[in-house]
């Protein structure tokens, strides 16, 4: 099993399994199992940015002021569909055409 820093992974652009650009790292889901934290899914795009402001009172607000609630651009990725082994260029394992069973479900769905 190999060990990532993960302050090397958050920030970087992701890309597909042809080249193309997904989006970039913004937030890393772990849990934790004993003593370790495992790193269960990765949230990129535009709007995993946004759903990090959405935890506070104020970023919520933000949000549905400017009717940025919606999960369009958010890719939720499990963790064993993402390549690191090159933190510097993270890349998916699947297939283009699974990048919409990716994509998350907007709240309700």
């Amino acid at each position: 099993m190999a060990n990532v820093n993960l302050e090397h992974l958050t920030g970087r652009r992701v890309f597909s399994e042809r080249g193309k650009s997904i989006g970039y790292v913004e937030e890393i889901i772990a849990e934790q199992d004993g003593d370790d934290l495992v790193v269960t899914e990765f949230h990129v795009g535009i709007f995993a940015a946004f759903e990090r402001l959405s935890a506070s009172t104020i970023g919520a607000a933000l949000l549905d002021f400017f009717a940025l609630r919606r999960r369009d651009g958010l890719y939720r990725i499990p963790w064993d569909t993402l390549d690191i082994s090159d933190p510097a260029r993270p890349r998916l394992l699947c297939p283009d055409e699974a990048l919409a069973a990716l994509r998350a479900q907007p709240k309700g769905k």
